[in-house]
């Protein structure tokens, strides 16, 4: 079983009968879900990344009349050419990598 199922198997256990279990973020795929056991538990199940439609024009306003600098939240930037040892630090939540900028080489421009 993978890990993002054992999560899900554990919250199905973890929440009383005609509880919700929310599930947010960006998830991974799920092999199986006992979808019959939390039928008979009665449970409500919520999922879904973040509405960004909802926030976005509030947050380009703050940028705008200058309440938020963006800039802060980048704590890294690493060489494209590291890009798999900044994922592996991101990913293991290191002290002080919040959000990560990936340089392109110099002459080269990242995407958008």
């Amino acid at each position: 079983m993978r890990l993002p199922s054992v999560a899900l198997s554990w919250s199905l256990e973890a929440v009383a009968k005609a509880g919700t279990i929310s599930i947010i973020g960006v998830y991974g795929e799920v092999d199986s879900y006992p979808i019959g056991k939390a039928m008979e538990k009665n449970l409500t199940l919520t999922m879904g990344n973040c509405n960004h439609r909802r926030y976005i024009p509030h947050l380009v306003e703050l940028v705008r009349n200058g309440t938020f600098n963006p800039a802060e939240i980048l704590t890294q930037r690493e060489p494209m050419t590291s890009v798999i040892d900044a994922y592996k630090a991101f990913d293991k939540r290191e002290p002080g990598w919040v959000k990560v900028k990936l340089e392109p080489p110099s002459g080269q421009q990242a995407a958008a």
